[in-house]
């Protein structure tokens, strides 16, 4: 049983459900006193703006009411006066404020644990002394296993006409709320959702739906790897975007195809493989060669291009983006879900300053980061991708310093340095700090914070590696 969410808890509330229900089903006994725990630990992780003691209550899965009166029972059975506790003093402590020490007591035996794990109190105890904390399953690896495994099975299923829908809207709504949501919570969802489509393809299903199924699991399969770069994993990304591309063949759906092609892309760009980052993109234009799709990977490949020295190459690729996006007409994925896959003008602009900073030309990248960040000025909110308005602001930065004029760069650096901890991608850091050596200051200082704590640090911690895997760089495509 769960209380109805208030206004902005609706979210943090949506993602605690699903990571206790997900954690639940995975187990094969009843949860113990750890299980819950870990379940309260993830949940924090994902929406830290939550306190610790509510996120336990949470992890059981209690309403407020049901909480106060598991700690009567409590009381009772462990024979101790029962103390007039009400739903106000319980919301105030899940807000903020700190019980007394009679009630810290009594708290501490409903969940089992100290203070320190409720939020009621400070652990001083060096790093290097205190043991490993319960930590959350790797969520990433494990769905990137999960995604790269079932690709490979094409098989017979079942599912209702509603149901179907219901997904697809589903897909399409996450695919928007990447644009200006965190992208830890929302991997959670995303997820969820694979698993549903995941278990609808093992049912028997009319051979119509199968290929819908394959896609939305395929377009489930790239957010998930969007968002695995964003939170610095590179490996996962990159198997996540094998699957989707898988998906994308099975369900015979060139645009996903295509788009996967690209992710793959931007990983290897990121990974410094540019040749594979070129040749990914053009495997990609055989499927997809015209509209927003072609355009993305025509850029794909300049930016490729250009890290490769190859000047005319690269600038021949920028030209063809601009016919691909002149002469396609709009397709399934990149026109109808759009969201995170599609490529806007701004996003094309924005790319457009990349190749250009990369092959030595700063005053085109001024204009075109420039160009980019206007035309994302003028977006509505379902359009503006927070991410990569970041990224252009970053590389006009860059540009700037490249001409020498720190003044411009500081300008540019400014607005972005107030972006929150957990919208701070992977790759916006890894390109502020290539500007740290050239710029003095105050904002020397703030950079350094700024690029110390971001959300690769809060999904390092929320979603750790397996064990044997280093930690990678990469970023936003």
């Amino acid at each position: 049983m769960t209380s109805p969410p208030r206004g902005g808890d609706r979210s943090a509330m949506q993602v605690a459900t699903t990571i206790r229900e997900r954690t639940l089903a995975g187990l094969g006994e009843p949860p113990t006193t750890a299980v819950f725990h870990q379940i309260a630990e993830e949940i924090h992780l994902c929406c830290p703006q939550l306190s610790r003691f509510k996120c336990l209550r949470l992890a059981h899965g209690w309403t407020v009411e049901e909480a106060i009166e598991r700690f009567h029972a409590m009381c009772d059975r462990e024979q101790i006066k029962r103390r007039g506790l009400t739903e106000r003093s319980w919301r105030e402590w899940e807000a903020g404020a700190r019980p007394d020490r009679e009630y810290t007591d009594l708290l501490c035996r409903l969940y089992e644990t100290g203070p320190v794990q409720l939020g009621f109190a400070r652990d001083y105890t060096p790093e290097e002394l205190r043991r490993p904390r319960v930590t959350a399953p790797d969520l990433i690896t494990t769905a990137a296993q999960e995604a790269s495994e079932h690709a490979e099975r094409v098989e017979t299923s079942e599912i209702g006409d509603s149901a179907l829908e219901r997904l697809r809207t589903q897909v399409i709504w996450l695919a928007r709320r990447y644009v200006w949501e965190a992208p830890l919570p929302l991997f959670v969802e995303m997820r969820a959702l694979q698993e549903q489509a995941r278990r609808a393809l093992e049912r028997r299903i009319h051979p119509s739906q199968a290929g819908e199924l394959y896609f939305l699991a395929g377009a489930l399969s790239g957010l998930m790897a969007n968002a695995s770069m964003d939170m610095g994993r590179r490996v996962p990304a990159d198997t996540l975007a094998r699957a989707a591309w898988t998906y994308g063949r099975v369900a015979g759906h060139p645009s996903l195809m295509g788009w996967a092609r690209g992710m793959q892309a931007s990983v290897a760009l990121w990974d410094k493989r540019y040749e594979d980052a070129a040749g990914y993109a053009g495997d990609g234009l055989t499927h997809l060669s015209r509209g927003q799709g072609g355009a993305r990977l025509h850029m794909l490949r300049a930016r490729a291009g250009a890290m490769l020295g190859w000047t005319r190459e690269a600038e021949d690729e920028m030209l063809r983006a601009a016919d691909a996006r002149e002469s396609g007409a709009g397709d399934e994925l990149h026109d109808g879900f759009a969201g995170e896959f599609a490529f806007r003008p701004a996003k094309h602009a924005y790319y457009s300053a990349v190749a250009h900073l990369h092959l030595g030309q700063p005053a085109l990248a001024i204009e075109r980061a420039r160009t980019a960040l206007d035309l994302y000025g003028e977006e509505d909110r379902q359009n503006r991708s927070y991410g990569c308005e970041a990224m252009a602001g970053a590389h006009l930065a860059v540009a700037h310093l490249m001409e020498d004029d720190p003044e411009g760069a500081e300008q540019a650096l400014t607005p972005l340095l107030e972006l929150p901890p957990e919208r701070r991608i992977d790759s916006l850091a890894e390109t502020l700090q290539s500007t740290r050596p050239l710029l003095r200051g105050p904002l020397v200082d703030r950079l350094e914070g700024f690029c110390a704590v971001g959300l690769p640090e809060s999904a390092a911690r929320a979603l750790p590696e397996a064990a044997g895997h280093a930690p990678h760089q990469e970023g936003r495509p």
